[in-house]
């Protein structure tokens, strides 16, 4: 159990030494997605509401792509909601980090979490747990392209995706630290009792 906190502790913390989404990329954000266009404030987003502040998706656009999604038959609410959180890359400010030549970069870390939410979810009129093995399979037949966190060119939300809500924090420092913060002090109350 320790072990497993550690080794999280130990990837956040490389991401954080290797500059995962550091200063320099605020200056190179565009919206690979759509035409390279510049991120601008969405006040009005409804959803992926994280990126209302810069993003590159407009409202219309996210009714377009979730509008023909359906959720999973069999899918837990945690599913669709990594589900969505994944769909909301296109609203990511630095999507040129993780998106290119039509093929989306996913940190393998999420794409397990994602998997282990989806697992008893139907796809293809079979069970997902069946029909894959772990979470970067699941991304690779899903056409995307699965890379570990510390590649740091990869959709790296994932402790965002946990804590935005509870945090409010937007950018990946804030959350990677308020992230390694928890964990040390559940190490700490884990060790004291």
């Amino acid at each position: 159990m320790y072990g497993d906190i550690w080794k999280l502790v130990l990837v956040l913390l490389t991401c954080i030494n290797s500059e995962c989404h550091g200063d320099d990329v605020d200056s190179l954000e565009f919206c690979s997605f759509f035409n390279n266009r510049a991120p601008s404030p969405q006040p009005g987003l409804r959803n992926c509401t994280w990126f209302k502040k810069n993003s590159c998706c407009k409202q219309e656009e996210i009714d377009a792509t979730f509008g023909t999604v359906k959720p999973l038959p069999g899918s837990s609410r945690e599913c669709q909601r990594y589900t969505n959180y994944l769909m909301c890359y296109i609203c990511a400010p630095y999507q040129n980090t993780f998106y290119g030549q039509e093929k989306l970069t996913v940190c393998e870390e999420f794409c397990n979490a994602w998997y282990s939410a989806c697992s008893s979810s139907i796809l293809k009129g079979s069970v997902i747990g069946d029909l894959y093995t772990n979470g970067r399979e699941f991304c690779e037949k899903r056409n995307f392209q699965c890379e570990p966190m510390a590649n740091k060119n990869c959709f790296i939300e994932l402790s965002d995706f946990a804590l935005n809500r509870v945090s409010g924090a937007t950018g990946v420092y804030p959350v990677l630290l308020v992230t390694v913060s928890m964990i040390l002090t559940c190490c700490f109350i884990m060790k004291a009792t």
